[in-house]
């Protein structure tokens, strides 16, 4: 066997081993982990046979391996998803920004993903023009209740009912877009096209027009869980990282990009 794959193996090795040993200091794990999935590709969804599939569906699969926690994994509304993790413990979300606001709610592991959020417009619409995001308050934006984007655009002035219209999921959001109910979307760049295509719609009916923000994507844990098994799943996701799990899994997923 080569130097170079000998070492990588020993360190996953210590990575298992390590991650066990926090595991049986923390006690059983009777109850294993509630995780909770969007259904936004190419980071959750579900495949042509109904099982767990994308980016984030991965890392945590390979996370709570090298764990040996068992997990009941749901898919809801990202509004559903939010307010579970925030009040009940033992919640795996996979994919969440990583926002002021949110930082003392949760327990976060990662970067997992770089987020870039655009507003969009189709392309049969020139007459919408936004230059700046400030130009686009004369517009109605489709946004997902309680997403990071949505928090965005309040936080820049924007206002529920007069700019902003909400939808609980991307499904209904890009229904709005391509209907021409909205004339604008906040969208993550890296999910656009691969949700725009699960739901039916043509992405090249639409283009991006202004950033609207840059963060982070993380896996977080619910707070109100035992620190004890944020510090186990967090020695596992470093162990990823290191063996280079985590940029093994990203390239078998073009679309998305990991943080600098």
């Amino acid at each position: 066997m080569p130097a170079r794959r000998s070492l990588v193996l020993s360190v996953a090795a210590v990575g298992l081993l390590a991650c066990s040993a926090t595991g049986r200091a923390a006690g059983a794990d009777s109850d294993g982990l509630i995780v909770l999935l969007e259904p936004v590709p190419p980071f959750s969804y579900q495949d042509a046979d109904g099982r767990p599939a994308g980016y984030a569906v991965e890392l945590m699969q390979e996370l709570l391996r090298r764990c040996r926690l068992k997990s009941t994994i749901e898919f809801n509304s990202w509004t559903r998803i939010y307010q579970r993790a925030l009040i009940q413990p033992r919640v795996l979300v996979v994919s969440m920004a990583r926002l002021e606001e949110r930082e003392a709610s949760f327990f976060w592991l990662g970067p997992t993903a770089a987020r870039r959020v655009y507003l969009y417009r189709l392309k049969s619409r020139p007459d919408v023009r936004v230059p700046t995001l400030e130009a686009a308050k004369a517009y109605k934006i489709a946004v997902i209740r309680d997403d990071a984007a949505e928090r965005d655009l309040l936080a820049r002035g924007f206002e529920l009912d007069n700019h902003l219209d909400r939808s609980p999921d991307h499904a209904a959001m890009l229904r709005k877009l391509y209907a021409g109910r909205n004339e604008l979307a906040a969208l993550n760049s890296t999910v656009a096209a691969a949700s725009v295509a699960q739901f039916g719609y043509d992405f090249n009916l639409i283009e991006p027009l202004v950033k609207l923000s840059e963060a982070r994507l993380y896996m977080a844990l619910s707070r109100s869980s035992d620190e004890a098994l944020y510090d186990r799943l967090q020695r596992a996701w470093e162990g990823m990282k290191r063996d280079g799990t985590v940029a093994a899994i990203a390239a078998r997923h073009p679309y998305v990009s990991l943080p600098d």
